[in-house]
């Protein structure tokens, strides 16, 4: 799907995104784009129209389900931070680094 955005694009989520996650990114989000802080503004209340939809889609668990099998989700889906390093072929090399740690999304809010 390269060029269009998808819902977890629209609200700036990992498609593994726990309901947490999608909720405490659409509050912030729906906070920081309200029409009302941007008056006059007609692309505010469109991206506020995408925004209450992709929320909308995404809280509900049967209707998330049937939008991530449309979009194809990947099951081996690899987060964008993180996703060059390597892990060291021979033990001796990086054995500070201990072994390998997948860790969860975590949403950080817009500042």
């Amino acid at each position: 799907m390269q060029g269009e955005a998808t819902l977890y694009d629209t609200l700036e989520v990992s498609p593994r995104a726990c309901p947490q996650v999608i909720r405490a990114a659409y509050r912030s989000l729906a906070q920081y784009n309200h029409p009302d802080k941007q008056p006059g503004s007609d692309a505010a209340s469109e991206r506020q129209a995408r925004i209450n939809h992709a929320y909308a889609v995404l809280s509900d668990p049967a209707q998330r389900q049937r939008y991530d099998q449309t979009i194809a989700v990947r099951e081996g889906f690899a987060e964008r931070r993180g996703a060059g390093v390597q892990a060291p072929d021979h033990p001796g090399e990086g054995a500070a680094l201990g072994p390998k740690v997948v860790r969860p999304f975590a949403f950080r809010p817009l500042t």
